[in-house]
């Protein structure tokens, strides 16, 4: 009899060797059918519910884990694009930043400019007033005014004047003088 026991149980084991072995190799699939059978024995079917419930949970887990990883990547992608985006605004903004500077030192110059010519204009407009003064004065009182004032000066006064009144100021003005601002009149030389 110890010799029929040993026998049944090495031909189990080798019946259980060959059903791994088929298992492993895939030659044949023992889960449905070991589930079938576990299903129609009273006591396990409670388990085997459980067991069910934790395929679908773990089922569950690897679909959210695969979308978090999907997100995840997606995310990684934004992250990326953002930071080319800022670079390229962080560029931006520098390039303005210059171009505001640029912009100001310009505006700066202009409204400089723009008082050199306010002055220039009040010069000139003051020097148009000095004109007119001394073309209402007689010819000799405005050539005494004159003498005291640098030759260059009053041959800018002069030249702008009416010839008549500009010639009658010269013929009261000491005679070197009067020759000094003509050849600055003939050679055009201005003031300075």
């Amino acid at each position: 009899m110890k010799r029929w026991i040993l026998a049944i149980l090495i031909l189990l084991m080798a019946i259980v060797s060959a059903a791994i072995m088929l298992q492993a190799t895939g030659v044949i699939d023992l889960k449905p059918m070991a589930i079938q059978r576990m299903e129609a024995m009273p006591a396990l079917a409670p388990h085997l519910q459980i067991y069910r419930v934790g395929l679908a949970a773990r089922q569950e887990i690897e679909e959210m884990e695969a979308k978090i990883d999907r997100e995840k990547g997606e995310l990684i992608q934004r992250e990326l694009e953002l930071d080319t985006r800022a670079e390229a605004l962080t560029a931006k903004e520098n390039e303005l930043a210059r171009s505001r500077s640029e912009f100001e030192q310009e505006k700066e110059e202009l409204v400089k400019l723009k008082q050199e010519i306010d002055a220039a204009r009040e010069g000139f407009l003051e020097l148009d007033r000095l004109r007119a003064i001394y073309s209402e004065m007689k010819g000799k009182d405005a050539a005494k005014i004159m003498s005291q004032l640098r030759p260059e000066m009053v041959a800018f006064l002069l030249a702008e004047m009416d010839p008549e009144v500009a010639g009658d100021i010269l013929s009261n003005l000491d005679p070197k003088t009067a020759a000094e601002i003509t050849r600055m009149a003939l050679t055009n030389k201005k003031l300075p």
